[in-house]
């Protein structure tokens, strides 16, 4: 039988399934792909969360974009107590072109893109009313996983972003070797996808991406580029859009398929998870045997640096981190602690972040204070209401409130933060803290740049 074959640099077989949360089948019957293109966006979904092929799995969402992006970020937040040399490699900042999870990242990154790409040229092949959704979820993916990527790989000092691909290769004939763009042209791009997408996308699309998605990633993407007054408009938006509630209590946000606050999640349960398979955040989080089911290591613990930034009232440190029982013993996240409830990827609680910090540095209350946005956070932690807030005290909230959500590192790059790393200051904005580009495409890319820190 015929099978679709996704080919992106290297070749990959994707898995599709016609609902989120059913165990993906292992290929699609090509003739059937062209009547179905439902099923490529069912497994796009899939992709960019825990589906995809063996030693791919945690490639995205469901591990590798939050938890390394924590590990490049640790010192001073978290420890790495595992085995897993790819992971001590990223946690040590001394990652090599062959390190694994890298690797999957960038490769099951592509192989998603160019699943979207497929969705766009087969939408001729789908219901004339059905066509503009799959447009704008195909977009939307594309352009969530390309900042995913800029985010980890562009070097500012070379100005070079990732290589922007928007047309999909099916076939070994088709493989193109494209070079990376412009990091202001990659960011263009991104914003195009979403923006378009946003447009295309209903108010309400169930576990599918909807507008008000679109926006908060947006929003996220106007903040790491800098572009605060858009950034702003975004965020309030989505909260203004009264779609999503701030939970009562911090816990109610994580280990659940139902948060209030979710804007988007990966959808997990007990037949299709990335955290029973010695992979997944909760794999690599958990260190709580009374969780059933919970295949747990404990192999990422919390410095008491970063605890101590939390008052003692304050449940983001009384219920979120707790003390494990397994064999490392380690105090962790309860953020990850069930292997079969949905992973949230964007939250309202962020969103009331970027607005506070846009309004701030702008001088400006679109929506709200930033110090009554502050509040909203604090409140729902039980934490203490202050009376006035400053840029420090929105970022250092940030820091707590997204804490092991993988959004550390691209903070600290953004606002130069420095750090005292093995003895020396440094800032984060150093090449030692972006991603290399693998040594299987340089291999087969003769167009492909390597950042600088690697040559």
């Amino acid at each position: 039988m015929k099978k679709l074959i996704v080919v992106i640099f290297t070749l990959v077989i994707i898995s599709c399934d016609k609902e989120l949360n059913i165990n993906p089948v292992t290929s699609v019957d090509a003739g059937q792909v062209s009547k179905s293109v439902d099923l490529l966006v069912t497994g796009a979904y899939a992709l960019i969360g825990s589906g995809g092929n063996p030693g791919l799995e945690g490639g995205l969402y469901s591990t590798d974009l939050l938890l390394n992006a924590d590990l490049l970020a640790s010192e001073n937040y978290m420890v790495w107590r595992g085995t897993f040399g790819q992971y001590k490699e990223v946690a040590n900042k001394l990652i090599s072109t062959t390190n694994s999870s890298v690797s999957r990242m960038w490769v099951k990154g592509y192989a998603a893109i160019n699943l979207a790409n497929t969705i766009l040229v087969n939408l001729p092949n789908a219901a004339a009313s059905d066509q503009d959704s799959f447009k704008g979820q195909a977009l939307f993916i594309r352009g969530i996983v390309q900042f995913e990527l800029l985010r980890f790989w562009m070097e500012p000092a070379t100005g070079l972003g990732i290589p922007i691909v928007t047309e999909p290769t099916l076939e070994f004939q088709q493989v193109k070797h494209p070079k990376r763009e412009t990091i202001d042209d990659s960011y263009t791009a991104i914003i195009n996808d979403l923006t378009t997408a946003m447009e295309l996308l209903p108010d309400d699309n169930d576990v599918y991406a909807n507008k008000y998605t679109c926006k908060a990633f947006l929003a996220r993407v106007y903040l790491t580029k800098g572009d605060y007054a858009n950034a702003l408009t975004q965020a309030n938006d989505v909260i203004g859009s009264k779609k999503y509630s701030l939970p009562k209590s911090v816990e109610d946000a994580f280990n659940t398929s139902s948060s209030p606050e979710s804007i988007f999640e990966i959808q997990q349960n007990t037949q299709n998870n990335a955290g029973t398979a010695n992979d997944g955040l909760t794999t690599f989080y958990a260190c709580d045997l009374s969780t059933p089911g919970s295949a747990g290591r404990g192999d990422v613990g919390i410095d008491p640096v970063f605890l101590s930034l939390f008052e003692p009232t304050d449940k983001r440190l009384s219920v979120l981190v707790y003390a494990g029982d397994c064999n490392k013993a380690s105090v962790t996240s309860w953020k990850w602690d069930n292997p079969y409830t949905n992973i949230p990827v964007i939250r309202l609680s962020e969103m009331y972040l970027i607005r506070a910090e846009c309004n701030q540095r702008l001088g400006s209350a679109v929506g709200d204070t930033p110090l009554n946005d502050i509040i909203a956070i604090r409140s729902k932690a039980g934490a203490s209401i202050p009376t006035s807030v400053t840029l420090d005290d929105i970022l250092l909230e940030r820091d707590r409130e997204l804490a092991f959500e993988g959004q550390r590192i691209h903070d600290y790059k953004r606002l130069g933060k420095q750090i005292i790393y093995n003895g020396d200051v440094i800032d984060y904005t150093d090449p030692q803290f972006i991603l290399p580009i693998p040594q299987s495409e340089l291999n087969t890319n003769k167009n492909i740049v390597q950042n600088s820190y690697y040559r």
